[in-house]
């Protein structure tokens, strides 16, 4: 096993006799971590999400992660009846095609959900779990956050903050018992690119069923990563991009070319 001192956490995440929140765990990657944490015999999971899925011994809160006061009657009323919370897997997100003519509503709507859906989670159970040195956080990014996303502004964008968010979460709390994992898978077969082709440009290099990230991504918490990305070579295109980024660029031109224009 490979030795902790070479990851950012400090400890490893275990499953076992946890209590754990998903949100969008309805469906995709979201429902296959729920599968994956019972599998792994949590205590208790619990499902965030604006649709029910149904899964059965699954605590379900309808929510709009995007809404402040709608996180934090959620939370409130998970920690009446849990003493604590072991994982949060902020996992809800939503991708739209779009360009430089986008408008302000639809910025809101993509950046409330895959941005401040984090900053409203976190506001609203950090301070217990740093009381308790006891919290780990899941935070789904994609690959699109470490390079980019051709066809979607927005996406492109919130996914580079939401990365952005997680590091700057590592660094502060790293040090006070919190683990943070950032996932940043390319194409997966979910919900949101089933109506997409072989999953477009991110499908690029093979799509993974999203039973094989959730599988992926608690071994590597397991372990303590902080970066977690079940396609390997998406570190070979950052270290492509972060040696000879114009190259890059240019590189980048000619899949917009091929996929979108």
């Amino acid at each position: 096993m490979e030795n902790l001192n070479t990851f950012a956490n400090k400890k490893a995440f275990n499953p076992l006799n946890t209590i754990c929140i998903v949100t969008g765990g309805s469906s995709g990657i979201g429902l296959e971590l729920i599968k994956e944490l019972k599998s792994r015999k949590a205590k208790k999971v619990i499902n965030i999400d604006i649709k029910n899925a149904g899964q059965n011994d699954i605590d379900f809160f309808q929510c709009d992660v995007g809404n402040s006061e709608s996180v934090k009657v959620v939370f409130s009323e998970i920690y009446k009846k849990y003493e604590n919370i072991d994982l949060v897997c902020c996992n809800a997100g939503v991708a739209r095609d779009d360009d430089g003519l986008a408008s302000e509503e639809h910025w809101n709507s993509v950046w409330k959900t895959n941005v401040l859906q984090h900053v409203n989670i976190v506001r609203n159970c950090i301070s217990k779990m740093v009381e308790k040195k006891n919290g780990w956080f899941l935070i789904t990014a994609s690959a699109a956050g470490l390079l980019s996303q051709v066809g979607s502004a927005t996406y492109s964008t919130t996914k580079h903050a939401t990365v952005g968010f997680a590091e700057w979460l590592s660094i502060t709390y790293g040090d006070s018992g919190i683990g943070v994992s950032l996932l940043c898978p390319q194409g997966v077969n979910t919900p949101m690119t089933k109506n997409i082709k072989d999953g477009g440009v991110a499908g690029i290099n093979g799509m993974l069923e999203a039973s094989e990230v959730a599988k992926i991504s608690l071994d590597e918490m397991c372990k303590g990563k902080f970066l977690i990305t079940p396609h390997k070579i998406v570190k070979k295109y950052i270290k492509i991009k972060s040696e000879d980024p114009d190259k890059w660029i240019i590189g980048m031109r000619k899949l917009y070319k091929k996929y979108v224009n």
